[in-house]
């Protein structure tokens, strides 16, 4: 029999990969074992991120760890993101095979699989099945003053018991597509998932929805590397996939939270979107504007402009107060001033009032197109626009 231990420091996306792949791993009972410790493994999977370099170093210490923890005759075999956003990175430390997301061949091959197909496994899970070793953070920095981190834990207070109170029951991970339409400048995640958008169809997804609200978990969370390319291959549309899951059980018997709806899809779909947001049953909606000058943005192949996406975001705001707000920033980008950072500050203003943000610092990756423009931002600049961002948003959450 193989034993098989499976880990990933990667996002809730390589988490559900890793669960996907467990689980299929799991049913060749009588030919594999997924091995609850390291050193019972003679196969260690491990799942590495690369999104940016301070993720890549992580996964590089990760890896030397794992080495010297498994049995000297185990195999290593790294997968996930990182092998295809940098896979020079691993040489002299890892020399075996170059495997992504996508590359499933690898797994109905292992030793005791034989050659069963992947259909069939499900996709979902529930966020207290996942787990990751990335290292923690707070809204993506890694430097907070006390004031800030003051207001943090009283806005988490008005989270908790306000009017507009979180639900802090367990979420359970749907992924509904991979890939997306785009062309970002600062995108590493081309490589990995390839130029195509790939869409689960609406049917696997309602299956798999049911079958979360039978096991009794009440909040939903849909996974796609953009959810508003979601059927850009099949003919359908996220409208489409979202009536079918909100006529499933009554008015408050659940939540669907969106993350990652790009500003541009999410416009083009807004009028179809507003009889979904008046149901009651959408939680969250994380729209990613990234910057607040439009001169960035471009530089970055957005497909919008702030106005745009700060207007769509206050219509939500003012017609369904119930519906949480989230976003992400990136500061740093190759040329970005102090007045291109200081407009994105702008987006933080009344009356808008965001729920989360998360804040990247732009990371220049092998395969970054912006990696090549001049006038990179120095690290210590954006560590300081990271961290006085995430002081607008803490003041003005507030």
């Amino acid at each position: 029999m193989t034993e098989v231990f499976l880990c990933t420091n990667g996002c809730v996306e390589g988490q559900l990969r890793t669960k996907f792949i467990e689980r299929y791993l799991s049913a060749h009972a009588q030919d594999v074992h997924v091995a609850p410790a390291i050193g019972d493994a003679d196969i260690v999977l491990f799942y590495a991120c690369g999104l940016t370099s301070e993720k890549e170093g992580h996964s590089l210490s990760i890896i030397g760890d794992l080495k010297g923890r498994m049995q000297r005759d185990a195999e290593l075999i790294v997968w996930g993101c990182l092998p295809k956003q940098n896979p020079q990175a691993l040489t002299g430390i890892y020399d075996g095979p170059i495997i992504g997301p996508m590359d499933t061949d690898l797994f109905t091959s292992l030793p005791g699989a034989n050659g069963i197909s992947l259909e069939g496994i499900d996709h979902s899970a529930a966020e207290n099945e996942l787990t990751t070793m990335a290292a923690p953070s707070i809204h993506g920095c890694n430097s907070i003053d006390l004031l800030t981190t003051a207001l943090l834990l009283y806005k988490r207070g008005i989270d908790l018991f306000g009017s507009r109170r979180q639900g802090h029951s367990a979420i359970y991970y749907i992924p509904i597509a991979t890939g997306c339409t785009g062309h970002c400048t600062y995108c590493s995640e081309r490589p990995v998932f390839g130029n195509a958008v790939h869409s689960r169809p609406i049917e696997g997804i309602v299956s798999e929805f049911r079958s979360g609200l039978e096991r009794g978990y009440k909040r939903f969370s849909l996974v796609a590397t953009d959810l508003g390319s979601y059927g850009v291959d099949t003919g359908c549309r996220l409208p489409d996939l979202l009536e079918e899951l909100i006529g499933i059980g009554p008015t408050g018997n659940c939540s669907i939270l969106l993350n990652q709806i790009e500003p541009h899809h999410l416009q083009g779909i807004y009028d179809d979107m507003e009889p979904i947001f008046a149901s009651g049953k959408i939680e969250m909606v994380m729209s990613p504007v990234q910057s607040g000058s439009n001169r960035i943005l471009k530089l970055m192949g957005r497909h919008y402009t702030a106005e745009q996406w700060r207007a769509l975001m206050l219509d939500i705001y003012r017609n369904y107060p119930r519906i949480r707000l989230n976003t992400q920033f990136m500061v740093g980008f190759p040329t970005e001033t102090e007045d291109d950072f200081t407009a994105t500050l702008d987006l933080l203003s009344p009356p808008l009032r965001l729920d989360e943000a998360h804040i990247f610092r732009f990371s220049p990756r092998p395969t970054v197109a912006a990696s090549r423009l001049p006038d990179q931002v120095p690290d210590d600049v954006k560590e300081a626009r990271a961290a006085r961002l995430l002081s607008g948003f803490a003041r003005n959450g507030i």
